[in-house]
């Protein structure tokens, strides 16, 4: 997952949007515009609906919240994404050169250890679903898919998991064939 900038912190529930497209966090954010802009217009616009003590006692609730919110929004963005503040350091790329290299247990062994930390890593669970195609192990590999699709942020992977699924199709019907060429025109009279 890519790093953003640290103003999307700011703003509580945009770091989970932006980051996972997560339903809930558009709620909250959306929630946070409405409370502000309530705030605005009670402040600046309709100064006779909210009296200026409570004015005041609700900017301070506003900010204090506010602060706790995207405190909550950092802390959860840097633990959410199992990769960054890692010690370890990022295992990403050495599962995707492991992978390129065709040293499929090395790669499936890291790509364990990233879903082990991170079970919603996209880009890790699609990588291990591939390496399972190309592994033949075709169950396992329609198990990470449907695994890959209730998590959120899958929609912007949407084009990449369909055409993982299509491949996986593809090959599960060639070894098929291959084991039994018969079955290849099987239907076709």
């Amino acid at each position: 997952m890519r790093r953003m900038p640290w103003a999307v912190y700011f703003w509580p529930g945009l770091p989970q949007l932006v980051g996972r497209g997560s339903w809930a966090a558009l709620w909250v954010a959306l929630a946070a515009a409405a409370v502000l802009s309530g705030m605005l217009l009670g402040s600046c616009v309709w100064t006779d609906v909210i009296a200026p003590d409570m004015r005041i006692i609700c900017w301070m609730f506003l900010g204090i919240t506010w602060s706790v919110a995207a405190g909550i929004s950092l802390w959860s963005g840097n633990c959410e994404d199992g990769r960054s503040g890692d010690p370890q350091g990022d295992l990403f790329p050495p599962a995707r050169d492991e992978y390129l290299k065709g040293n499929w247990f090395e790669a499936e062994r890291i790509l364990g250890q990233l879903l082990r930390r991170n079970p919603r890593d996209l880009e890790s669970r699609l990588m291990l679903a591939t390496l399972l195609r190309h592994t033949k192990r075709f169950d396992e590999a329609v198990r990470q898919l449907s695994i890959l699709v209730r998590l959120d942020g899958a929609p912007y992977w949407a084009s990449e998991i369909r055409r993982e699924g299509e491949l996986l199709a593809q090959a599960r019907q060639r070894t098929i064939t291959s084991v039994n060429p018969e079955l290849a025109n099987y239907g076709d009279h």
